[in-house]
This record gives C-alpha cells, structure tokens and sequence, in this order.
C-alpha cells in the first residue's frame, strides 16, 4: 500500500511482519524451576559424647565426638510411607561447649531400611546454637549418589537436641535429638 502526504510516497509495511522478530526475543531472565520434594524425614535419634561436655561446671568450648543411634521415617510428597529404618552417626566436633555457637560440624549419617537397602546421608554443614544443653540444629548437605533411596538429594534440616548435665560436674555426657530433613532434587 502507498500513501502520499504533502508530496511523498510512503510505504506502510505490515506491523504483523515484525511481531514473528520480537516473538523470540527474551524480555527478562526466566526463573529457575523450584526443587522437586522427594521425602520428608525425622531422625530421632540418642547420642554420646566421648568426653564430657563442660566437665566441671565450666562453659569452655572443646574438641569431642558425639556417637548417635535412633530411628528415621520419611513420607514422599503426598504424605505416603517412604521409608522407615535406623541410622548411625559419628558427629566431630571441633568446638563443644553448654552454652555458645558451633559451627561447620559435618557427619555421615548411614540409614539402614527396613528392607535391607542403604542410603547415606552427608551433612557438610551443622551449625548448631546451644543454651544449656538444649540446642537448635541447621544442617545442609546432601544424599549420596550410590544410595539405595533419595540418591543425589538435596538436604536441608532444622532440628533440636537436648542433654542434660551442663553446668554441674559430672558435664553433659548424652543428648537426644529430632531432626526434621527435607529431601529435593
């Protein structure tokens, strides 16, 4: 089509020609797909530790390990059993105290299922606040690829302990603990 305004010859070409040119064009970055829940699990679990924590009554932070035994269930995204088993961890820690921050613990937690297979569980992260024996829990980390269930899993976790013992002289020598883990890939 022609148009002539005050003595010149325009063109007008179809705006829909230039609609296919912009179609592809990114506007903005598209967002990352959200993680995928596997399972969600509870550990409960009872610990050890080698040496008493806060032997004495004093709040000086020390080396220790920390041996755990108890119980995991998990429940897939729906709410349906997953899996049920008992675990094992050995949790070095390079700075155990009664009342302070710990930071950077990490441990491998094995799960034994009820139908003989095994995952494990790293955490490579702990960070762990503690007021008189009771404490609250962050962990992050991952299932291994070679695992039975969950392989390749993102852990995150938020859980709590509690001992007994702290500030007397005898120390905290055991703790019980629930730690809840979310599974995603």
């Amino acid at each position: 089509m022609k148009i002539t305004v005050r003595g010149a010859l325009l063109a007008v070409v179809p705006l829909v020609a230039a609609v296919p040119l912009l179609a592809g064009t990114p506007t903005e970055a598209s967002p990352a797909a959200a993680p995928v829940t596997d399972a969600t699990c509870v550990l409960k679990g009872h610990g050890v530790f080698a040496h008493a924590v806060g032997l004495g009554g004093t709040n000086l932070p020390v080396p220790d390990t920390l041996a755990m035994t108890g119980t995991a269930s998990c429940v897939d995204a729906a709410g349906a059993d997953a899996g049920t088993g008992t675990f094992q961890r050995t949790v070095a820690m390079p700075a155990t105290e009664c009342t302070g921050d710990e930071h950077g613990d990490t441990s491998t937690t094995t799960v034994h299922w009820t139908d003989g297979s095994v995952s494990t569980f790293r955490f490579d992260r702990t960070d762990v606040v503690k007021v008189n024996g009771t404490a609250s829990l962050v962990v992050t980390g991952a299932v291994t690829t070679d695992s039975a269930r969950f392989a390749g899993d993102a852990v995150n976790a938020v859980g709590t302990s509690a001992g007994t013992g702290c500030g007397t002289p005898a120390g905290e020598t055991a703790l019980d603990s629930t730690l809840v883990l979310r599974l995603t890939r």
